[in-house]
């Protein structure tokens, strides 16, 4: 039989008394359930709660001017004179460039001398055909020579003719010494200077003009993204403006949102075969020129409506290393544990739970550093609820925000077509 030390004896003795009098080893009282239950971790939390969330894709790409246009020689010659300056303003029409016109100029002065000439040549050969066009009956002429006179006639107006076509012709090239702008837009860098000689059709431009108001912006968008897109549109869940555009958000490369909204005017028809990217054509107004052509842009587009999207506080997601999300859910007996949970968009502060949580369910959104060094999950803890609102402060997700560029373009249709 094992035998006990004195010493054995007196620590079972002590814990006995202890049992008895619920007095700890040092003869204070222990406490009682109602203090332990004071002495529970408090924790914030909320309830997750459902909304109707707008679907937005962010997709990218870049600007490109409204109209393009190469400006290249019509006629060969030596360069006289830059009429603009670079980088400047041009409205359709300005000369920008004289090409010598000298011998442009006796062109045609030789050609209104052929003209002449051929006009003589009508006048005599008609002169003589109605001669004998009398002389017929008289049979003092044969037919063989009426014909011939009528013919020489026919001949020489067609001369004419051809003299008067060669006038243009020659007065169109000498117009083409005179080069004009095209279109209206900023006109870049010349790429000759006077003196220089072109010829006619030249492969390098000589000046390039791009309108930049409005903008084209290209973008980008997957064909899944695309097709939901549509069917939204379909289904009535997206707004279009007087003329049945969706508005879009462009923003700078750094996040800076473009104050002016654009109108998506055309989709394209091919899918890359490497991408799977169709691209999309928005088209925004640039009176401020703060839109350069071949600008890297963002955009975001209303593509849908997630109905009954589950929403939960930013705060309240839990990032793993590998990149895992999960959350605190407070269950029965206010136990706290640790749910995996697929986050999908943000939302203001919010994000959608797509999988892990359903409505009314409560999580953690304070002390969750506590939790995870000091608690175990399983442990009850002191629920503090809160009120949970999406805040859309410092986001782009505002519904207001999102609806008001095709609301504005409904609004000014509908003034136009009243007046």
């Amino acid at each position: 039989m094992m035998k006990i030390s004195k010493l054995g004896v007196l620590i079972l003795a002590a814990a006995a008394a202890v049992s008895v009098t619920g007095c700890d080893l040092f003869g204070k009282k222990s406490e009682a359930p109602a203090q332990q239950a004071q002495q529970l971790l408090p924790v914030g939390c909320i309830a997750a709660i459902t909304a109707d969330v707008p679907d937005v894709s962010t997709i990218t790409g870049r600007t490109s001017a409204y109209k393009e246009s190469e400006v290249r020689p019509q006629v060969s010659g030596i360069i006289q004179k830059r009429m603009f300056t670079e980088g400047s303003f041009v409205k359709k029409g300005t000369q920008l460039y004289q090409i010598d016109p000298r011998t442009y100029e006796a062109a045609v002065d030789s050609a209104k001398a052929a003209l002449a000439q051929a006009e003589a040549n009508e006048y005599s050969a008609k002169a003589r055909a109605e001669r004998y066009k009398k002389l017929i009956d008289s049979k003092a002429i044969s037919e063989q020579d009426l014909d011939d006179a009528v013919a020489a006639e026919k001949a020489a107006a067609a001369q004419v003719l051809s003299a008067k076509a060669a006038l243009k012709n020659a007065k169109i090239n000498l117009e083409y010494t005179r080069v004009y702008a095209p279109i209206s837009g900023i006109i870049g860098k010349s790429s000759v200077t006077e003196g220089a000689l072109v010829t006619a059709n030249q492969g390098s431009a000589l000046a390039i003009i791009q309108q930049i108001d409005p903008m084209y912006v290209d973008l980008g968008q997957s064909d899944v993204d695309l097709r939901n897109f549509k069917q939204a549109v379909k289904a009535g869940k997206i707004k279009l403006d007087s003329k049945n555009r969706a508005a879009i958000q462009i923003y700078f490369e750094d996040g800076a949102l473009y104050p002016v909204p654009g109108y998506l005017d055309f989709t394209g028809v091919d899918v890359n075969k490497s991408t799977g990217m169709v691209t999309v054509r928005a088209t925004v107004d640039n009176k401020d020129g703060l839109l350069l052509p071949g600008m890297f842009m963002r955009a975001r587009l209303v593509q849908g409506e997630i109905d009954d999207a589950v929403l939960i506080p930013q705060v309240a997601a839990i990032r793993g290393n590998k990149g895992e999300v999960s959350v605190y859910r407070i269950e029965e007996g206010d136990k706290y544990y640790s749910v995996p949970v697929t986050l999908g968009r943000e939302y203001g502060n919010a994000y959608v739970v797509t999988s892990g949580l359903k409505a009314g369910d409560l999580v953690a959104i304070d002390n969750i550093q506590k939790l995870q060094l000091f608690l175990q999950p399983g442990t009850p803890v002191k629920p503090e609820k809160q009120e949970f609102k999406i805040d859309f402060t410092g986001t782009d997700d505002d519904p207001a925000l999102l609806n008001a560029a095709a609301a504005d373009g409904t609004k000014a249709g509908s003034e136009k077509a009243s007046k």
